[in-house]
């Protein structure tokens, strides 16, 4: 099997959940804010804006209002840093991928740099007022034609996932699905 640092990566990151009290130096959180906005993009147009949340009141709101969509919110609470992860129009409808890609090359970099993360959707597809991606915009100061796709809890872990996964053979398919 070929092996180098992206790979290894990339099979060792696992979502974090829980987070040391500790601050984020500078220095990483800036290579991980550089690697969300080296990312691909449809069309090359580069749609990203990261808002930086360190205020303890705003990630208790932000923690308050996700509670909505998802039961993942506790990083938003106790990391040390959320970053919010919103799309400009740039002339495509691809924005949920577009910060799905910033988001996981954020995590990916976090990782790298023996930080922890873990990326939560709080985009709404009919983008809804009143929706949590509404509300959250409107807490951030964004504006409306903007999408807030992902929050990203960012800190030093506080704990560490192992997973099982399922055999690549049973996962992988040639030609037709069933390999048969």
């Amino acid at each position: 099997m070929i092996d180098n640092e992206v790979l290894k990566a990339i099979r060792e990151r696992r979502m974090v959940f829980k987070f040391k009290d500790e601050p984020v130096e500078d220095e990483k959180l800036n290579a991980v804010l550089q690697a969300g906005y080296w990312s691909e993009s449809f069309g090359d147009c580069e749609p990203w804006q990261f808002v930086v949340i360190e205020d303890q009141k705003l990630k208790k709101e932000l923690y308050e209002l996700t509670k909505r969509v998802t039961i993942y919110t506790a990083g938003i609470k106790n990391a040390p840093i959320t970053v919010a992860i919103a799309i400009t129009g740039c002339g495509t409808s691809h924005y949920i991928e577009e910060g799905a890609v910033a988001a996981h090359n954020m995590a990916l970099a976090a990782h790298s740099l023996d930080l922890g993360a873990y990326w939560l959707d709080v985009y709404d597809l009919e983008n809804k007022k009143g929706s949590v991606e509404s509300e959250a915009k409107k807490m951030l100061g964004l504006p409306e034609d903007i999408r807030l796709t992902y929050l990203l809890p960012l800190g030093i872990p506080d704990q560490k996932r192992e997973e099982t996964r399922a055999k690549l053979d049973d996962v992988v398919h040639y030609n037709k699905f069933g390999n048969e």
